[in-house]
């Protein structure tokens, strides 16, 4: 099929995940340039030493044929200087690498602020292990002894809803933590004040990039790669210093600290910091990044 398609020079192919089809792309690419886009962690990191490192196996096959693939697509630019890092290190190559956002932002979500319900939290995800939605009900529960009026609602839906559900009935949160459901998202935000994640690996992160278009003031811990690319810290939230080695209870009570905080701040502040944030992941700005990636490979040699 692929041959029959004669590529020219002109052409592009886009690759999302080589498995069992990249030797077959590649033999039969043509003329066209490939470029492999890159939406997960690319590595893992306790495998990973000064001497070698461990690609994610839905990436090892591009980034051990570096020589055969024209470009790589990051979502974000610190994975991009990541990556440029380590093959460098481990591959002593510069392979060319785009960071273009996966997701963008049809428009900006600017409600009166005073609207908002106040000392609300929300967070938006799969309810799935990985999330620890747990984390964030007993930070909650925690944090509502200095807040009174705190309330979280979570949004989604997944395998972890009965393990949530009894989570939140052992820390007495009934009547302030909510199960909310897969719902359409566009016009929630706007009537919260602040985002929580507890996730402790984003690659991107759209209910990120859709909190802070809707000025969400951000609470999240610091790790790759999305957090660190929507929430800056003390500007508009708190980003958190993360101990993979941690316990849990740790890890609770450092949210926790972290929410009763959020709240003494200035709000408005940093809800106009992520309005800010959110403006790069514009549509259009998303397209201006795609167009000039496109018009420099298919003028590059």
């Amino acid at each position: 099929m692929l041959r029959e398609l004669n590529f020219s020079k002109k052409d592009i192919i886009l690759i999302d995940r080589a498995e069992d089809q990249g030797q077959e792309i590649l033999e039969n690419r043509g003329k066209a340039r490939v470029g492999t886009i890159v939406h997960a962690d690319h590595f893992s990191e306790a495998e990973s030493n000064d001497a070698t490192i461990l690609w994610n196996n839905y990436y090892e096959y591009e980034f051990e044929h570096a020589d055969q693939i024209n470009f790589y697509v990051t979502a974000t630019d610190l994975q991009k200087e990541l990556m440029e890092e380590q093959f460098l290190k481990y591959k002593g190559k510069k392979p060319q690498i785009y960071a273009i956002p996966v997701g963008s932002l049809k428009e900006l979500k600017r409600p009166d602020f005073a609207s908002r319900q106040p000392f609300s939290l929300v967070t938006a995800s799969r309810l799935a292990s990985e999330k620890h939605l747990d984390w964030a009900i007993r930070a909650v529960a925690k944090a509502k002894k200095a807040l009174p009026e705190l309330t979280l609602d979570i949004y989604g839906s997944g395998s972890e809803r009965t393990m949530l559900e009894e989570v939140i009935k052992e820390v007495g949160a009934e009547d302030y933590v909510h199960l909310k459901g897969h719902q359409q998202m566009d016009d929630i935000y706007q009537h919260y004040q602040a985002y929580l994640t507890c996730s402790t690996s984003e690659g991107f992160g759209l209910t990120l990039m859709e909190a802070v278009g809707s000025g969400l003031a951000m609470v999240g811990f610091d790790v790759r790669y999305g957090n660190p690319a929507f929430i800056a810290d003390e500007e508009n939230g708190l980003l958190l210093p993360y101990d993979r080695l941690a316990t849990v209870p740790e890890h609770v009570n450092e949210m926790s600290r972290a929410i009763v905080k959020i709240f003494s701040s200035d709000l408005a502040a940093m809800s106009e910091k992520s309005y800010e944030i959110a403006g790069k992941y514009r549509d259009k700005q998303v397209a201006k990044l795609w167009k000039k990636a496109i018009e420099s490979e298919l003028h590059r040699d």
